[in-house]
């Protein structure tokens, strides 16, 4: 029947979802469901058929912040612009595939890859692969593979899981530090990651995390994903799976964590060189329960974690071999491989009057190696520059039956001085360190820092090396800019070989060098920044880094607050250029040159709201370059997707 027309009431009209954002205060839910009346107090529409029904009390809960589960013990880092800490979103925001990426940026990291996504990758520190070492959640991330020379693989490690990142830039070596995802809230949060791009890539990622009202805490992700590396490589895809149970009471926290990463890759096949690398699929099992009282870096803390390790392995090695171009294949199945391990931690700390003492006990339990004699025979070999042309030869691995490695860290700060002593045992390679720091910030636009340290290295059968390393840097900022340099001194020492990249690679007796660098960090104007270092090495034939090395990033980075005040979109657009000058690599009895390279890169990201669109194209020049020997790297690559955050 005919009605009459009426104006809609202001109170009869649904309003926006109002989600809760993650840093706001403990509200209440404001979602409605489609089939419930208007908001609890609103009359119901005038031309309704159904009753108007009061909502249950129980309907809309209270969003709450439950006490937070302890995380692991993350060093103090003298940087004023944040670069060496970021946060889950500034990972993200970086366009990198792997914590091999992030390090890039750093001066002295020599980052090494042999391809695309599914491919091996690590990197050196002053040309030292071993001088790289991660930490996840206080426990260091041991390399199980038998194949690789102890050298971590960190395409396999994974970021999506990681909620922070600090990285220690120690004298000696660095140090990655990553505290693995925990939710604090009971809204329940949903992550949901779709990429796709060249080389037939395809990458899915989910994630959920709920606390709820007795502190309990449940969580669980999942990534995978597959990629032809190359018209000569056979189909690669990586499956990665964690979980976390917990519960928290005040500053009392347990919990338990398991990370699995299982990885298979086809035959590569360089159609240059004829090199090959052997398919391949592995599995590593990370778990560990972690009891908690206090956080790291408060008044008083202590905490226990107990972790087991599996690492299996089907196929070829790891690594490949450098050979003629004739042969078809250059590695040899090595058949299947099993190695585990134990890991037992207990660290504490105390923090008071500007004085903050940690102490750590390691111990490594039982590993089975698993080494063969033709390995044992190939990781011993050592080329020396004396003008003798004898060998070193390093002690040959060894089946571990258990080692304790005690670490005491000490910082000190007062009105604009900061000081920082570190000291660590002999660890899984054998070697020791004892480092100090300090920091002078007389102006608020002025830094100086220095640091010296010492690493005895016990790996020799020969003799023991104890080579002397030293930072010295300063800092001017101009407004939000900071402009500095400094050098690097590295004494003699016998650097690691990253055999994970390529089984022929074998470790180098250097004399001591010494790199200069400078870097420009900060912001130029408005909405634009700059992130860029150059470094200069005193030598030109050094091993596994190159004389000259620069990164550069210049990028745009916007919330155009003015227009969104509620900070609902950022844009990001940013061009990233790298260069390498050649690079020296020991291959058995011979060194090989790698030729220089420029790459430019380019990246956008824009957020509305709490989706992510990104777009990352690499390799705009089409450059025909490798970072190890034997493999090119793709060319003019792009990647793309969203990223998508939801709570409830």
């Amino acid at each position: 029947m005919p009605s009459a027309v009426r104006a809609q009431g202001r109170d009869t009209v649904a309003r926006r979802d109002t989600l809760v954002r993650r840093d706001s205060a403990a509200r209440k839910d404001t979602l409605l469901r489609v089939d419930t009346a208007a908001r609890t107090g609103a009359a119901a529409p005038a031309d309704t058929t159904r009753p108007t029904v009061p909502l249950p009390a129980d309907t809309v809960k209270r969003d709450t912040i439950q006490p937070p589960i302890t995380h692991g013990e993350l060093p103090q880092t003298a940087d004023p612009t944040g670069s060496y800490h970021l946060d889950r979103e500034q990972i993200f925001a970086t366009g990198a595939q792997s914590v091999g990426d992030l390090l890039a940026r750093l001066p002295g990291v020599t980052e090494l890859h042999m391809g695309w996504l599914s491919a091996p990758a690590t990197a050196t520190y002053l040309g030292d692969a071993a001088r790289v070492r991660v930490f996840l959640d206080g426990l260091e991330y041991d390399a199980l593979d038998p194949h690789a020379g102890g050298i971590v693989d960190l395409a396999r490690l994974p970021l999506w899981p990681i909620q922070d990142i600090t990285v220690e830039r120690s004298p000696s070596e660095v140090r990655v530090y990553l505290d693995s995802r925990t939710v604090d809230r009971t809204t329940p949060y949903t992550r949901t990651d779709i990429t796709t791009g060249d080389l037939q890539t395809n990458l899915y990622r989910g994630f959920f995390g709920r606390r709820f009202g007795h502190g309990e805490l449940l969580q669980f992700g999942v990534e995978q994903y597959g990629a032809l590396p190359t018209r000569d490589g056979g189909t690669s895809d990586q499956l990665s799976l964690m979980g976390r149970v917990g519960w928290a009471h005040g500053p009392f926290s347990v919990d338990a964590f398991a990370l699995q990463v299982r990885s298979h890759r086809g035959q590569l096949l360089d159609p240059f060189t004829g090199d090959s690398l052997a398919q391949q699929d592995a599995t590593r099992r990370d778990a560990y329960v972690r009891v908690g009282l206090g956080a790291p870096g408060g008044a008083a803390w202590v905490q226990a974690l107990a972790s087991t390790s599996r690492y299996s392995f089907a196929g070829g090695p790891s690594g490949t071999a450098a050979v003629p171009a004739d042969s078809t294949d250059t590695t040899a199945a090595k058949g299947d491989t099993v190695t585990s391990g134990s890991q037992y931690v207990l660290a504490g700390g105390l923090s008071r009057w500007g004085v903050r003492v940690s102490g750590t006990a390691r111990y490594f339990g039982a590993f089975d190696r698993g080494i063969s004699p033709a390995d044992s025979t190939a990781f011993a070999a050592v080329l020396d520059t004396a003008s003798d042309s004898t060998r070193l030869r390093l002690k040959p691995p060894r089946h571990r039956m258990g080692l304790f490695v005690p670490t005491v860290r000490a910082d000190w700060a007062w009105w604009r001085l900061a000081l920082s002593a570190y000291a660590e045992g002999r660890g899984t390679d054998s070697v020791s360190h004892r480092e100090v720091s300090a920091v002078f910030t007389p102006f608020s636009f002025l830094r100086v820092m220095g640091a010296v340290g010492t690493a005895r290295d016990a790996r020799m059968a020969d003799s023991v090396l104890t080579p002397n390393y030293r930072r010295l840097e300063a800092g001017v900022r101009i407004h939000d800019l900071w402009i500095g340099g400094g050098t690097i001194l590295r004494g003699a020492a016998a650097l690691a070989a990253p055999r994970l990249v390529d089984d022929s690679l074998v470790p180098a007796r250097e004399p001591s060098a010494t790199a200069a660098f400078v870097t420009v960090q900060g912001r130029l104007w408005k909405g634009i920044h700059a992130d860029a270092f150059a470094l200069r090495w005193n030598d030109s034939t050094g091993f596994y880094r190159p004389r000259y090395q620069t990164h550069a990033q210049l990028y745009i980075s916007t919330s155009l607050l003015d227009r969104f005040p509620d900070n609902s979109f950022h844009f990001f657009l940013g061009l990233t250029h790298e260069y390498r000058s050649a690079t020296f690599f020991p291959v058995g009895a011979t060194v090989q040159r790698l030729s220089g390279y420029r790459t430019v890169g380019a990246q956008l990201e824009i957020r509305i709201e709490r989706a992510v669109l990104s777009y990352r194209f690499q390799n705009a020049l089409g450059e025909k370059y490798n970072e190890v020997p034997g493999f090119l790297m793709p060319r003019q690559t792009s990647i793309y997707g969203v990223r998508w955050y939801f709570w409830n």
